[in-house]
């Protein structure tokens, strides 16, 4: 104990038995009786990087899978509210137009060819929405293609002019060729009554 310095607290910060440290000798180290600068070698400064290096390119690996997951999710969600959307335009005009139903595309004023409840067609009409889910029969800026199909066959109903299974197809991106489309089919039996 003799030979060694002892560091500890004082009323007035750092000092040691034979008067203040420095924040030099602070930064020293004791070895075989000199004092050394503690620092980093070479080796360990390299290693460190390489360490940190490949944490960065891990992180950066996962965002494009990220990117790509959430615009998947992104049209999924889009293509459910898209197809709710037409449902609910179905079912509010079935009870008193079930041979005449038109759905009011997004701008409020143009209705979509009209669609007879009572028949089997395939496709009854086709509409497009764009990145909004907003309906439109133009297909230069559509984002979604919707397809909707009619079948008046409905277990359960014996009266096939009473009842149609309705199919909304959603398909993404709306001006791709079928084969490199993503697609979901919504069904629904909308009745008269």
């Amino acid at each position: 104990m003799k030979n060694s310095i002892m560091l500890g607290y004082n009323h007035g910060g750092l000092a040691n038995t034979f008067g203040a440290a420095s924040r030099g000798e602070m930064l020293c180290r004791l070895q075989g009786g000199s004092f050394r600068k503690a620092a980093f070698s070479l080796l360990e400064v390299v290693i460190a990087l390489g360490v940190i290096t490949v944490g960065i390119v891990g992180v950066l690996a996962v965002f494009p899978t990220a990117l790509q997951t959430g615009h998947s999710a992104q049209d999924e969600t889009r293509a459910a509210h898209i197809a709710q959307s037409v449902f609910g335009s179905l079912v509010a005009q079935a009870p008193s137009q079930f041979s005449n139903v038109q759905i009011r595309l997004s701008d409020g004023v143009t209705l979509s060819p009209s669609i007879d409840l009572r028949t089997t067609l395939s496709p009854a009409v086709t509409l497009y929405a764009d990145n909004d889910g907003k309906l439109t029969n133009s297909a230069a800026t559509a984002t979604y293609a919707i397809t909707i199909y009619t079948n008046n066959a409905v277990p359960g109903f014996t009266d096939p002019a009473s009842a149609n299974a309705v199919t909304v197809r959603v398909a993404w991106p709306a001006n791709a060729p079928a084969a490199n489309q993503t697609f979901r089919d919504y069904v629904r039996i909308v009745s008269k009554y």
